[in-house]
């Protein structure tokens, strides 16, 4: 018995009890198609161990039944990679596995040594027509060129395997087949990460590792036939892409605990922490710049009466309406433009490089204008009006807490029913302390 892949199919069936226990964990839709591919790669290392111990036909059947399972694990992590483009099914993954069967049958072919050209070139179109439909990506105008590029390299890929297989290089055609595929799982990786961590990059270039076995193998058994290499020598990128995808998943957890920590969950805009760490790096950046031409403009806005809203309609008006407050805020400033809500019926904005006074002062003018048209929630309509104070820097204070006090104090100048009298030139200070400014 030649029990040489009996560690690699321990390790493999160890990493794919560790996805399932991490899939208890996070029920990600990109992690179940992951555990896919190393269930395919499992059974992958099963065929390669009942075709090194059995006779044929068995051995033959074994040995194509492994070739494939490396072709429709790389089908799995490309399929998984398509949550920016797609929305991710099951029936999505069949069409993946599907889309790749013509090439699987090219493999099944060649191992079994059939002399039928017809039966290749079928296989190859076949593979050419499928990938070509399966790779499309989208149907805008502004993606052509892209759906181009991925048609062109596609029959690209294909023609070279025509050429491999019309000279009867069926094994390097099988080799050249796994290695774009899993050039392409890299890629596609790379495409769909939103941030391109360590974890990320590390991944990719593991995937790039992976696909450079297939060449690297057929080169050294021309240029150093009789030179060995261990298993687990070709095995190692299977298990650094295992290692890359567990530290991407990871880095992603950290992002989104840190996001959490810094935005308001009801309207996604950044909160009090995430809004004075914006504003003191904008304070020091206008101080730094005081030789160029703009101010910084500071709005402390208080929606008026709100708690009459949830007292008379529930909380869940009361929500929405914050959610839909928020959005046409976003709608009537820049993008540079920071607006948060800083808790309750309050929000805030920072504008950065302004003009002057006067356009800061137009600003708040569209604030306003923006609250005029109802907002209607079935049969409710609701008006809302609110206070907006306004600050300048470096005309009114030249550090956070003081600007915002200046913009909190003009804030309630401006309310209407003048619950907290301010005495003129005074100024509210409350300290904070966010911490250190990071990055």
């Amino acid at each position: 018995m030649n029990f040489t892949a009996l560690p690699d199919f321990l390790a493999i069936g160890g990493l794919v009890l560790a996805f399932a226990a991490l899939l208890r964990r996070a029920r990600q839709t990109r992690l179940q198609y992951w555990l896919v591919g190393w269930v395919l790669l499992l059974v992958h290392i099963l065929g390669q161990f009942i075709s090194q111990n059995t006779d044929d036909p068995v051995s033959t059947i074994a040995l194509t039944l492994a070739v494939a399972m490396l072709l429709y694990a790389c089908a799995a992590f490309i399929w998984a990679s398509q949550d920016s483009r797609r929305q991710l099914r099951w029936h999505g993954l069949l069409q993946a596995m599907l889309t790749v069967t013509p090439d699987a049958l090219m493999y099944a072919a060649v191992i079994y040594a059939m002399a039928q050209v017809w039966i290749y070139a079928a296989l190859t179109i076949a593979g050419l027509v499928t990938a070509l439909i399966w790779y499309r990506d989208g149907r805008r105008h502004d993606e052509r060129r892209k759906r181009g590029l991925q048609a062109a390299a596609l029959i690209g890929a294909y023609g070279v395997q025509a050429v491999l297989l019309a000279r009867g290089k069926g094994d390097y055609a099988i080799n050249w087949s796994l290695f774009w595929h899993y050039l392409v799982a890299a890629l596609y990786f790379r495409m769909s990460s939103d941030h391109k961590g360590v974890g990320v990059r590390f991944t990719t270039w593991s995937f790039v590792a992976w696909a450079l076995v297939f060449p690297v193998s057929v080169i050294m058994d021309m240029m150093w036939p009789h030179a060995h290499v261990d298993n687990e020598v070709w095995n190692l990128p299977k298990f650094l892409v295992a290692t890359g995808l567990i530290f991407t998943l990871l880095e992603e957890q950290m992002a989104q605990s840190e996001y959490a920590a810094l935005h308001d969950d009801l309207t996604g805009l950044p909160n009090r922490r995430q809004f004075m760490l914006s504003l003191r790096e904008a304070v020091r950046a206008g101080n730094r710049m005081k030789a160029q031409p703009g101010v910084l403009a500071l709005l402390v806005i208080d929606l008026d009466d709100f708690k009459r809203v949830n007292d008379t309609h529930g909380h869940v008006i009361g929500d929405a309406l914050l959610r839909g407050i928020a959005q046409r805020f976003r709608g009537r400033l820049r993008k540079v433009d920071t607006l948060a809500r800083l808790g309750g019926d309050e929000f805030a904005a920072i504008l950065p490089c302004v003009p002057d006074r006067a356009t800061a002062q137009r600003v708040v003018e569209k604030l306003h204008a923006c609250l005029q048209e109802p907002f209607v929630f079935g049969d409710l309509q609701l008006r809302m009006e609110v206070s907006i104070g306004m600050a300048v820097c470096p005309e009114d204070a030249t550090d956070e807490v003081r600007l915002y006090a200046f913009a909190d104090h003009d804030m309630y100048r401006h309310k209407p029913d003048l619950r907290r009298v301010v005495a003129p030139g005074q100024m509210r200070l409350e300290p904070f302390d966010p911490g250190p400014i990071r990055g």
